[in-house]
């Protein structure tokens, strides 16, 4: 399948499918990191890695580029780390 969820987050949606508002929207990692609690060794060092796409930041261009994440995947992210946590 080549679509845009599929080619940047190895997500198998059509184009005509992608829901941006909420089953597929995407987050920054400063977002990320706020709503579920996660560390920056959550989002880098995991597995599986979380991917992510490079956008310039909206604010100021002179600003280094925003990561931005498929939502759902951080919140699987998230219950990873949370189970890991109990044990």
């Amino acid at each position: 399948m080549d679509s845009y969820l599929s080619n940047s987050f190895d997500l198998s949606v059509c184009d005509k499918c992608r829901d941006n508002d909420v089953k597929h929207k995407l987050i920054s990692r400063t977002e990320a990191k706020q709503n579920f609690l996660l560390k920056d060794c959550d989002l880098d060092q995991r597995e599986p890695p979380l991917r992510f796409i490079l956008r310039k930041n909206p604010h100021n261009p002179r600003w280094g580029d925003m990561k931005l994440y498929l939502k759902t995947q951080v919140g699987s992210t998230h219950l990873q780390a949370r189970a890991v946590n109990r044990s």
